[in-house]
């Protein structure tokens, strides 16, 4: 108690030497001015940081943001969309390839369906990241043909009406999707066997009852198209052209790892390639 009397009596001494010398209380006002100054840039970037994570993620990805706008459009009592996504859609359904590859910009491309607001988006975003950055830039990166490309759709975009958009893109291209839970389609690629995914896992997120209404996929999930001459095949085995793997996750215990993932499947190697089992 001595010891915190003697401190109590020394800032108390401080105070009545600052509060009795007139001098020094402007000095204290100006440097109390200027350590706010200095400080409001390391209070700014630790109030970013708190958002830093879902920001980034989202700002990435809206880069490659593939329109729903006009999804909703309706003629004569049905819906007729004509949004970008259901353009790219009725191509890629139509086996249009030159239309597709035209309107991506790209023969080999990346196909993102993500939701804004959710965490596990996070995880794609840190891998398809550094697999974009280090694109025919590092080692281990290099040799990758084409160029890097990605589309971007949010499932979750609503209108004015809080109406999901994707849904109704959904119902619209419902065959297209249903096309993709094909058990001897995707599941028979190199990637679904050599990972162990079975049939279920593509009907449960491309296939729903049209009373649902409702697209049942989960996000993150991404498709690799490659409509490359030498990836073409015959229509009983690639029943949408273009379309090589679709994965459910990207798995990696680092962005890195994430990357080589994205890289394998880009280049149609190692799991990508040849069934392991």
């Amino acid at each position: 108690m001595k010891v915190l009397s003697a401190i109590g009596r020394f800032f108390a001494r401080i105070g009545r030497w600052i509060k009795e010398t007139a001098w020094i209380q402007p000095l204290l006002i100006v440097g109390a001015i200027f350590a706010i100054i200095f400080a409001i840039p390391h209070i700014i970037n630790g109030v970013k940081g708190w958002f830093s994570s879902s920001d980034s993620t989202n700002a990435f990805f809206a880069q490659y943001r593939l329109s729903l706008n006009n999804a909703d459009n309706i003629k004569d009592g049905a819906s007729v969309g004509s949004s970008d996504v259901d353009k790219f859609l009725t191509y890629v359904e139509d086996g249009e390839r030159d239309q597709v590859t035209k309107m991506v910009g790209a023969e080999r491309f990346f196909v993102a369906f993500i939701q804004k607001e959710s965490g596990s988006s996070k995880e794609l975003y840190e891998g398809i990241k550094e697999f974009r950055d280090n694109f025919n830039r590092n080692d281990e990166f290099l040799g990758l043909k084409g160029k890097f490309k990605l589309i971007t759709i949010y499932i979750d975009t609503t209108n004015d009406d809080d109406e999901n958009l994707f849904d109704m893109v959904w119902i619209n291209h419902y065959s297209l999707f249903e096309t993709m839970s094909d058990g001897n389609y995707l599941p028979l690629t190199p990637y679904a066997t050599n990972n162990d995914i079975g049939a279920d896992k593509y009907e449960k997120n491309f296939s729903a009852s049209e009373s649902e209404e409702k697209c049942p996929m989960d996000t993150p999930l991404m498709m690799y198209f490659d409509y490359t001459a030498d990836n073409w095949f015959d229509e009983a085995d690639q029943k949408v052209l273009g379309l090589s793997d679709v994965l459910f996750s990207v798995d990696g215990n680092s962005k890195l790892e994430k990357a080589y993932l994205l890289r394998d499947c880009w280049s149609h190697a190692d799991k990508f390639a040849d069934y392991k089992h």
